[in-house]
C-alpha cells in the first residue's frame, strides 16, 4: 500500500512526538493540524476535560499554582461539583496522570503545581 504525501508527513510528525514532549513544545513545533493525531499515550492523558483546563490554565498563568487554586478555578468553571470534590479527584486522577506523562511537575509535599515547558 503506497503512502499518501499527507500522511506520511502526520504519520513522521507523530513519530517524533515522545514521552517527554511537552504540549507548548508540540504546538511549537508541530503545529496544530499535527495535534489532532497525537499518540494515543498522549491522548490518553488528554481525554479528560479536567486535564485538558489544568493544562490549559497553567499555560495561560505562566506561574507555579497551589492545587486550592486549581480547585477553585476546575470548581467555578464546573457547577455539577464543588471545590472538595474537584479537590480530591485533582489528588487521586488529574495531577497523578499529568505529572506520569510529564506535562506538570506536581510537589506533593507542597502542593503547588507547575506546567512543563
Amino acid at each position: 500500500m503506497v503512502e499518501a504525501p499527507n500522511d506520511r508527513r502526520r504519520s513522521e510528525a507523530t513519530a517524533s512526538v515522545n514521552r517527554s514532549t511537552t504540549v507548548s513544545d508540540t504546538v511549537e513545533s508541530l503545529g496544530l493540524g499535527v495535534l489532532l493525531h497525537i499518540p494515543p499515550e498522549i491522548h490518553d492523558v488528554l481525554a479528560a476535560e479536567p486535564r485538558q483546563e489544568i493544562v490549559a490554565y497553567l499555560y495561560r498563568i505562566e506561574r507555579e499554582v497551589a492545587i486550592a487554586e486549581l480547585a477553585d478555578y476546575l470548581a467555578a468553571a464546573d457547577s455539577e461539583f464543588d471545590r472538595q470534590r474537584v479537590k480530591t479527584n485533582l489528588y487521586h486522577t488529574h495531577l497523578p496522570k499529568l505529572d506520569t506523562a510529564e506535562f506538570i511537575r506536581w510537589n506533593r509535599e507542597s502542593g503547588m503545581v507547575r506546567l512543563v515547558r
